[in-house]
């Protein structure tokens, strides 16, 4: 993955953990700190396996010889 698009999956991430986890954590703060980062890799992981099945923009549509 480029460096350009895994900083942008990383923004994506922080984006989403934000939120999912503001009505989460409720005025109380019911969940642990430690929830934050749990939610925040949960994101990033299935953000980058889903980039890195996206194909190129490189590639040809078609089959490969």
């Amino acid at each position: 993955m480029s460096r350009e698009i895994d900083w942008h999956v990383f923004d994506k991430a922080a984006d989403i953990t934000a939120s999912a986890v503001r009505g989460a954590m409720g005025a109380q703060g019911s969940q642990p700190a430690s929830y934050v980062g749990e939610v925040f890799r949960e994101i990033y992981e299935a953000l980058r396996k889903a980039s890195d099945e996206m194909p190129s923009k490189d590639q040809r549509p078609g089959f490969r010889a």
